[in-house]
């Protein structure tokens, strides 16, 4: 008697019969030949067009990968080399591994001249051994484990229908694969996109965790594309519809872990949105995406501020609810063609082409040398890579970028204190502009996830930048009142606020009794402390010049470490010894007696 476990993994051994006529014996599975390596020699750095240069690196590596999967034994067809989700998470119940089968059914089923690997037996052969696999780690009900043997996850089914998806696009014109094998891809994608579409469970975490549902709209869209299925496709509008209500805050960052988290937002969340954008723009349900665009892109304006003389947009962090990043780089998506405030934060075009022409100038240079694969880390080689290359691309003019980002709310106007409000998570942000700052707070009973930082967490200038910014799961390097011997302010479990009427003065009370006050006042930010003893104020900043106060001063010098699951991150941790490039991030420590006082303020 064997429990399904183990009749999973003794059918994954089992191969279907095969259209590249690789013989097997009456006792043994067939033999695989290996995936022969990258023969530059062929090549030409100026085969590469500008949107394939980065294929140089991925072809150059493309064999090492391909041939990591497993010929025989128990886990044969397993993609057994981590590239994709890191060394951590290479485990054989892992479907998340295998969504790099994109990755080898690109390079079989797309011609390029630099392409080697187009319509290749062996590849070919390989790429069949991980499709089974990942069929045969399916739950009847279409599910898909990530965390641990039938640990169905949400995740791991939904990507794995996107990725699929794509996948099946490439394989429905020749080269083919097994027509039996094909019929049953896509009986399982099917099947998993129905599992995400109606499952109670997935539809409740999708809820919780955006990122994780809205790649459904990505897959479910391309899958029906390719095979119409009305039922299917009823439901996927009906969830499309529900998701402004169900996937977004009213505040208007998408929810992860209930909260908001630029990185997954940003990141993943994005790339669905955009491959789902293709199929279905200038349409209803192309309008409900720029829509739920609209409402992001204006979050990201209160949170998202520009660095003077850099190319990259600093972040109101210590908000962030799962990932960890201080700064993000441009904002690059075919939505801003019909959603004008995304133009603001994409890439202007002379930095475009000076990216391109520093990678083809790299690329002259080092042919055919590429850089080494770093085997064990989170994006090593993504299928990510290969996701959106057939996918529309649209990239505004240098006069829109500049227009959209006239009608930023902090650039629009200089006097403004804006409250915005969650109504799934009791959090409360304030936004306050004045004409020589920008600075943000947050505040709810209690963090929504263990590393946020509350109170008040970025302030800004526009000529000087970010002067201060609060670090996401900080200990001194968070802003706020420290007591007694504790580690952490004490905004780091949460506090109830009270706002004056036009939101410019916030007041709540310490633990043990006292009040802090923080005021949004014309040339500064300023912050009152009042308790009986001992006070201890600190604040991360980019200037201390900027922090002024009559109260004992002492400033820290900031070493940043990586948190100790940094490597298990989606996403990683983008960490330097500044969280802004360019700057130096070090702690005001202030400290009086009963009564506290100091103002932040730009200095330029």
């Amino acid at each position: 008697m064997i429990n399904r476990r183990e009749f999973l993994v003794r059918a994954a051994a089992v191969p279907l019969a095969s259209s590249f006529a690789i013989k097997a014996s009456a006792d043994a599975p067939a033999a695989v030949p290996e995936v022969p390596a990258f023969d530059p020699s062929r090549v030409r750095p100026s085969d590469f067009s500008d949107v394939d240069l980065d294929m140089a690196y991925n072809i150059a590596h493309f064999a090492r990968i391909a041939n990591r999967v497993e010929t025989d034994g128990p886990d044969r067809g397993f993609i057994n080399v981590a590239v994709w989700r890191g060394a951590d998470q290479l485990h054989p119940y892992n479907a998340r591994i295998m969504e790099s089968m994109l990755t080898l059914a690109w390079f079989y089923a797309t011609q390029r001249k630099w392409n080697q690997y187009y319509a290749h037996k062996a590849l070919g052969a390989r790429l069949e051994l991980a499709l089974e696999y990942w069929c045969n780690l399916q739950s009847p009900d279409g599910k898909f484990s990530e965390r641990g043997p039938q640990q169905w996850s949400l995740a791991a089914t939904s990507f794995g229908v996107m990725f699929i998806s794509e996948t099946l696009r490439l394989l429905k014109a020749s080269p083919a694969i097994t027509p039996a094998l094909h019929a049953r891809v896509v009986d399982c994608c099917r099947k998993a996109l129905t599992a995400v579409l109606f499952d109670p469970e997935f539809i409740d975490q999708g809820k919780s965790y955006s990122s994780q549902y809205t790649s459904i709209f990505a897959g479910g869209a391309a899958f029906l594309a390719l095979y119409p299925n009305p039922a299917l496709a009823a439901r996927l509008k009906e969830q499309l519809e529900a998701s402004a209500k169900e996937l977004q805050s009213p505040c208007g960052y998408m929810y992860e872990a209930d909260g908001p988290d630029l990185g997954y937002t940003l990141g993943v969340h994005h790339e669905s949105l955009r491959m789902a954008y293709r199929y279905w723009r200038e349409t209803h349900l192309g309008e409900i995406l720029l829509d739920a665009e609209e409402s992001l892109g204006e979050w990201l304006s209160y949170n998202l501020l520009p660095e003077p003389e850099q190319p990259f947009w600093v972040a109101n962090r210590s908000i962030e609810t799962r990932q960890l990043h201080s700064i993000f780089p441009a904002i690059d998506t075919p939505l801003a063609e019909n959603c004008e405030i995304m133009r603001a934060f994409a890439t202007p075009p002379e930095l475009r082409s000076a990216a391109i022409k520093a990678l083809r100038d790299e690329l002259n240079k080092q042919w055919p040398k590429v850089p080494p694969l770093n085997l064990g880390a989170f994006d090593a080689l993504s299928p990510y890579r290969f996701l959106q290359r057939s996918n529309d691309d649209w990239h505004p003019e240098a006069d829109q970028i500049t227009d959209a980002r006239k009608t930023l709310r902090p650039a629009r106007d200089h006097l403004f204190t804006e409250q915005m409000a969650d109504t799934r998570q009791p959090i409360t942000f304030v936004f306050a502009r004045r004409p020589g700052y920008y600075a943000a707070f947050a505040a709810a009973s209690k963090p929504i996830t263990k590393q946020q930082r509350l109170g008040l967490t970025f302030v800004w200038a526009s000529r000087s930048g970010a002067i201060m910014q609060s670090q996401t799961g900080g200990k001194e390097i968070a802003w706020g009142t420290f007591l007694g011997d504790s580690d952490l302010p004490v905004e780091a479990s949460g506090f109830n606020a009270q706002y004056s009427a036009e939101n410019t003065v916030v007041h709540y009370p310490l633990p043990g009794g006292g009040v802090k006050q923080i005021t949004f006042a014309g040339d500064s930010v300023r912050v009152s402390v009042e308790r009986g003893g001992a006070i201890v104020e600190r604040i991360p900043v980019f200037d201390a010049a900027g922090v002024v106060s009559n109260a004992e001063y002492a400033m820290h010098d900031v070493a940043l470490e990586p948190p100790a699951d940094c490597a298990s991150r989606e996403g990683g941790c983008i960490l330097t010894d500044t969280p802004v490039p360019g700057k130096t991030l070090s702690v005001v420590e202030l400290t009086a007696t009963d009564k506290l006082e100091y103002q932040i303020r730009p200095t330029m």
